[in-house]
């Protein structure tokens, strides 16, 4: 017996060796939403065929509204808690920038929230945004509201909380005050920009993502019995840092079936 022992030590130890290489080379993978005429591999998110809206053609629909923010912001607009100091369509000529603060919808402390009213009926927002949140709760992209107490909000964020991803892309559903989960936090940390929609048809209301306009993903979807009187831009939620901006490249709504 005495003969055998090395040779069985031998054999045990590579295997014990390549189980360790194993383990530490082959981490929990994460997703990763790559900017791509082609759509990722992401199991979590659903294309849609919407087609994008890269220059608009005329349209007869009446509720058709676009912004692209060049010099004057259009007169259908409206500021809730105004801070002039900490907005411009000079920073970056072509767009509207909005340094993200540190108030919260719900708390009624955010400032510049940009508002328009919504359309009747179905209808579609969408933004192309510029940002790169860094730490709790940083936050911005689109709204429907209805009040500061009844709205969801759809963009990009950075979370570190029970229910989060870090850095990505979040659909925040607020009733009487009151996140309703889930958030549908969907991991994303690529290069800037990429485009935002958020969606009503009747109750319904649907957040999608783009890097290219052309292949869109479904991130998440509530039902709401809320009044969406108004529909607009929203930054906030900014615990720690400096002057943090988003880039906002345009505004557009339009009427669904």
């Amino acid at each position: 017996m005495r003969k055998f022992w090395p040779i069985v030590f031998v054999i045990l130890l590579p295997a014990c060796s390549l189980t360790s290489r194993s383990t530490l080379n082959n981490p929990t993978p994460e997703i990763v939403f790559k900017p791509t005429a082609v759509p990722s591999t992401i199991p979590t998110l659903t294309p849609t065929d919407i087609p994008p809206t890269v220059s608009p053609e005329p349209t007869t629909d009446l509720n058709f509204f676009r912004d692209d923010f060049i010099e004057t912001l259009d007169a259908q607009w409206s500021w809730m808690r105004e801070d002039p100091r900490n907005w411009s369509l000079i920073n970056v000529p072509g767009s509207l920038q909005i340094n993200v603060g540190r108030g919260y919808v719900p708390a009624h402390n955010n400032s510049n929230l940009l508002l328009r009213p919504a359309p009747v009926g179905n209808f579609q927002a969408e933004t192309q945004i510029i940002f790169r949140p860094a730490d709790n709760f940083q936050f911005a992209g689109l709204i429907i509201y209805e009040s500061d107490s009844n709205f969801i909000q759809a963009g990009r964020g950075y979370c570190r909380a029970v229910g989060c991803i870090g850095e990505g892309l979040y659909m925040d559903y607020y009733k009487r005050g009151v996140a309703v989960k889930p958030n549908f936090g969907q991991s994303y940390k690529d290069i800037d920009p990429i485009l935002l929609r958020l969606n009503r048809r009747g109750n319904n209301y649907t957040f999608e993502a783009s890097t290219d306009g052309k292949v869109w993903f479904i991130i998440g979807s509530h039902t709401s019995d809320m009044n969406p009187a108004q529909i607009g831009l929203v930054t906030g939620q900014r615990l720690e840092g400096g002057i943090l901006p988003a880039q906002f490249e345009y505004f557009e709504v339009r009427s669904l079936p």
